[in-house]
This record gives C-alpha cells, sequence and structure tokens, in this order.
C-alpha cells in the first residue's frame, strides 16, 4: 500500500470553489480501481490550507488515476485557485503485528 499526502494553499477568496472541485475530483477518485481511501481535510486554524491523504494499491494505481480525466481536470480546474507549490510525499506502510 502506498500512502500520498498531498498540501495545497489556496487564496483566500478561492476557499470554495476549491471546496467544490475538490469533492468533485474525491467522489470520482474512490471509484478507481486501486483507490483504497482518499479523503480532504481543512486545517482548523487556516481554512486556507488543505490536505489530501490518499491510500492507494499500488503505483499503477497512482498511474492511472494520475492519467484520468477528472484527476486531469481537477489540476487545470485548481490552478488559478492556488498559490505555490503542491507539497506531495509518498509514503510507504510499514507492516507491524500492532497495525
Amino acid at each position: 500500500m502506498i500512502t500520498i499526502i498531498a498540501k495545497f494553499s489556496v487564496y483566500s477568496d478561492k476557499i470554495e470553489e476549491f471546496k467544490k472541485c475538490a469533492i468533485n475530483v474525491t467522489r470520482e477518485t474512490r471509484k478507481e480501481k486501486g483507490n483504497l481511501a482518499y479523503k480532504i481535510y481543512q486545517d482548523r486554524h487556516d481554512p486556507s490550507k488543505f490536505t489530501f491523504i490518499e491510500e492507494w494499491l499500488n503505483d499503477t494505481a497512482i498511474e492511472q488515476h494520475n492519467n484520468a480525466k477528472h484527476f486531469i481536470k481537477f489540476i487545470e480546474d485548481i490552478k488559478p485557485l492556488t498559490e505555490g507549490e503542491v507539497n506531495i510525499e509518498q509514503l510507504s506502510n510499514i507492516p507491524s503485528v500492532f497495525c
């Protein structure tokens, strides 16, 4: 399993528009084969900060997602809504008897 954490900074006057885009991409992404989880979070102290936490079966599923029409549209739609670079981390799960 691969976890992706993607963090976005949104212009303060574009927050609601970003949320609509995020909800749409989440709805479609959850239907994708290989997607195990896809959640959006908004910072409690700075509402212009958003974090996506995604879980994927493997690299093939991530690649298919990155090439999906709804994801490409999302990236295009949010360009004028966000500032700075998107911070993306990819993490591998460490198996444990406790998890």
